[in-house]
């Protein structure tokens, strides 16, 4: 791993952890850490190859940097010779190591000549890197690695650790892997699965569901408690809430979606930033990780999961980054897009 990185990053124990700030580099906005080994280099040749499809991709040293450009036009003028276009750009820069970092980077917009005219570019430049950052994790080896890290640590079944890359991708471009490394992991995964075949018999007793053992893992919080019996089913929030219940009520501006009976029950609270409350055990990833502040504390005294929860109070200032959903040990976050 670069020297650069080191000690300098806070670190979590989620798969991925909250977004910060290197603050040796400049412009630098957004951080991801994948606990996936990216060394060899046939390894990152496949990243490049992989990107270089749709994205401006470079690799020095132990990085890979993938650029997304794009124009905005300005058609408010009458005349079509005042008409104004500008291009552009988000950069996201992978460290490769025993451990992968990647971070993106946003220039503020007067970093781009005449581009003074430009509506909600930060809010369109974090979209874009969200874009960029989910198309590696799903079209990469690196989502072939983070799958598989999956299957190991939480005991997941192979299609049940690709659903849920998908859903935290969301915005991904879907590519080919490089075929080499298709051959490669496959391999790996069909090898892991005869080793868990053959073990199966002494990890059921040690295994634990997804949730919990996130929840093992997770920094402990003032508060927190183990969940209730029958609380959820480790599966996290449900994805199609708005269709399986009903509004309850409102709390600090947002919806409520039931059953509620506190303090036993308190439903899921928000609709484009969702958080099932009875299954939040108020380890405080989500609050650390919002670049915005969408999330305050809100004391829940006698609930089974923990006695304070993260309540989404400016549901509206959301960017739809995915960092709480993202680092959520109990996967009790949904966001949503507004359409």
């Amino acid at each position: 791993m670069s020297s650069l990185l080191e000690d300098k990053v806070y670190v979590v124990l989620s798969e991925t952890t909250k977004r910060g700030v290197y603050p040796l580099h400049g412009y630098k906005y957004g951080l991801y850490r994948i606990p996936v080994d990216l060394t060899s280099k046939e390894d990152i040749q496949s990243v490049v190859s992989s990107l270089s499809g749709i994205f401006k991709v470079d690799a020095y040293a132990d990085r890979i940097y993938v650029t997304y450009k794009w124009k905005e036009q300005d058609v408010t003028p009458v005349k079509p010779e005042e008409w104004k276009e500008v291009e552009l750009e988000v950069t996201v820069e992978i460290v490769t190591g025993e451990v992968i970092d990647i971070i993106y980077q946003v220039k503020p917009l007067d970093y781009f000549p005449d581009a003074y005219w430009v509506k909600n570019y930060r809010a369109k430049a974090d979209n874009n890197a969200k874009m960029v950052i989910d198309t590696i994790l799903r079209s990469t080896i690196i989502g072939e690695k983070l799958v598989k890290d999956w299957m190991k640590r939480y005991k997941m079944d192979e299609q049940t650790a690709r659903r849920r890359l998908e859903g935290l991708t969301p915005l991904a471009r879907v590519m080919e892997v490089a075929p080499a490394v298709v051959q490669h992991t496959v391999q790996q995964v069909t090898t892991q699965q005869v080793q868990q075949q053959q073990q199966q018999q002494q990890q059921q007793q040690q295994a634990a569901t997804a949730a919990a053992t996130a929840q093992v893992q997770a920094k402990p919080t003032t508060g927190a408690k183990p969940a209730a019996a029958g609380a959820h089913t480790g599966k996290g929030i449900d994805p199609n809430f708005t269709k399986n219940r009903q509004v309850a009520g409102e709390h600090a501006g947002h919806a409520v979606w039931g059953p509620v009976n506190p303090p036993q029950l308190l439903g899921i609270h928000g609709t484009y930033v969702a958080v099932d409350f009875d299954i939040c055990v108020a380890d405080g990833a989500c609050i650390e990780a919002c670049p915005v502040n969408v999330y305050e504390w809100f004391e829940t005294p006698g609930h089974p999961a923990s006695e304070k929860k993260a309540d989404p109070a400016r549901e509206t200032d959301c960017i739809f980054c995915l960092a709480c959903e993202t680092v959520c040990p109990p996967m009790a976050i949904k966001i949503t897009k507004r359409s």
